[in-house]
């Protein structure tokens, strides 16, 4: 017999009670909400294979009846009026909101939120979904809801031992994210979960059409014809890792850990083949353009009025990004189609539907000296560039760092391959550990 909705959600708010005060993963933690939600779902039952997980979003989805401020004083007095549709097919299937999360203002990731990596109280959690790969690391939440316009998912899932999914463009409805905290073009709504066979059992409850979401209709009518083959898996050839790695040297134990996640892929039979991605290195500029741009035509308004409102960096991006010339988008626009082509041309010619690559290249920082502003831009060089194409991808706990730090592995997929994407991370952590270990906290 299954468990039921309310014995779930007692050990989720069991974990809230040890570690929420170490940890603050939570913006609104809306337990008696939740408390009836389960009993409710007890007495009407459901088939749904989420049936009362205790889940949590990013404080950018809206949530009926609560604030949601995409973290910035600017946004204060923004209570949603309905769900965001993500938030109700989960709720409709029969999973419980826990609450809110922490998150960067706006997403920007120029602020330091007060969310702690769970793995060392003095580390960086990861962003800008900070509180969902904590939560789900600590046990305070089954899964959670976050948001990923260049890493935003799967970086906190690599920094706190998670599962972190950002499926491909469009599979899921954005309809009821804050306009003002997201960059729609680059943005996709993702999952973080425990193991990728989680992530497997909430994905379907959320892809699919929605009337509200023109994204998603584009995406009707693509799903994958056949199994894909798992014989042959690319990784980045040394000329396009050493140009990433002018932007941020590989860490000795990430590339140490990298190593032996390719050795397990071998072991299972697959061929390791090289592709090389020359536009990759330009990604990071590009997401830059566009995430500076789309975040500033949202809140120009508010800035005008309220600039006192925003932290000094976030208000000085939001006036940068309102006067970005042109010829700078045009340039982020063909980079964008460049490396869509290119990353098409490198799958087919190698003959795989997938790539491997470090999630991040350096682990969790310590906050003591921590500079947004000069850290964050050494964080995504792998995984922007799949934001601008808008490919599956997916990070997965792989090792850790000699100081006990998880550590990250991206797996890359076609567009719409994300059966074929988490059959493949499933397997691997049927051949590993390391999505089962626990935090300290």
């Amino acid at each position: 017999m299954s468990e039921t909705a309310t014995s779930q959600l007692t050990r989720a708010l069991d974990a809230v009670a040890r570690t929420e005060d170490k940890v603050h993963a939570y913006r609104h933690l809306l337990e008696q909400e939740a408390r009836s939600s389960s009993v409710d779902a007890d007495k009407t039952g459901t088939q749904s294979p989420i049936f009362g997980w205790p889940f949590a979003v990013k404080e950018v989805f809206d949530v009926a009846g609560v604030v949601t401020a995409g973290g910035s004083q600017a946004y204060q007095d923004r209570v949603a009026t309905s769900d965001a549709t993500a938030v109700a097919r989960l709720r409709a299937a029969g999973s419980t909101l826990v609450g809110t999360q922490i998150a960067h203002e706006l997403t920007c990731g120029l602020d330091q939120p007060p969310t702690r990596n769970p793995w060392d109280l003095s580390c960086y959690p990861g962003g800008s979904s900070a509180g969902a790969g904590v939560s789900v690391a600590v046990g305070s939440a089954r899964f959670a809801l976050g948001t990923d316009a260049a890493g935003s998912v799967r970086i906190p899932a690599a920094m706190t031992g998670t599962t972190g999914l950002k499926p491909t463009w469009g599979l899921i409805s954005s309809h009821g994210v804050m306009r003002e905290a997201s960059a729609p073009s680059i943005d996709h709504v993702g999952i973080i979960a425990r193991s990728a066979e989680e992530v497997a059992r909430v994905l379907p409850i959320l892809a699919g059409p929605d009337p509200w979401d023109a994204s998603t209709l584009q995406a009707r009518g693509h799903h994958e014809q056949n199994p894909p083959h798992t014989d042959r898996i690319a990784v980045l050839g040394e000329a396009t890792l050493g140009a990433l790695s002018d932007t941020c040297p590989l860490d000795p134990d990430i590339k140490r850990a990298f190593s032996a996640s390719c050795d397990t892929f071998r072991r299972s039979g697959a061929e390791i083949v090289e592709i090389e991605l020359p536009t990759l290195p330009m990604a990071v500029g590009a997401i830059v353009t566009f995430f500076s741009a789309e975040l500033a035509c949202a809140n120009a308004a508010m800035l005008e009025k309220h600039r006192d409102r925003f932290t000094p960096t976030v208000a000085d991006m939001i006036e940068t990004g309102l006067e970005i010339p042109a010829d700078r988008l045009m340039e982020a626009v063909r980079v964008r189609s460049q490396l869509k082509a290119e990353l098409s041309a490198a799958f087919a010619a190698a003959n795989t539907q997938f790539l491997l690559t470090p999630t991040t290249p350096r682990p969790a920082m310590p906050l003591a000296n921590f500079d947004p502003t000069e850290e964050l831009g050494t964080l995504i060089p792998f995984t922007c560039g799949f934001n601008l194409t808008g490919n599956p991808a997916i990070s997965l706990p792989c090792g850790q760092t000699k100081d006990g730090l998880p550590i990250g592995l991206q797996i890359v997929a076609r567009p719409f391959r994300e059966t074929g994407l988490l059959d493949l991370a499933t397997e691997f952590q049927r051949r590993t550990h390391w999505h089962e270990m626990r935090p300290p906290v």
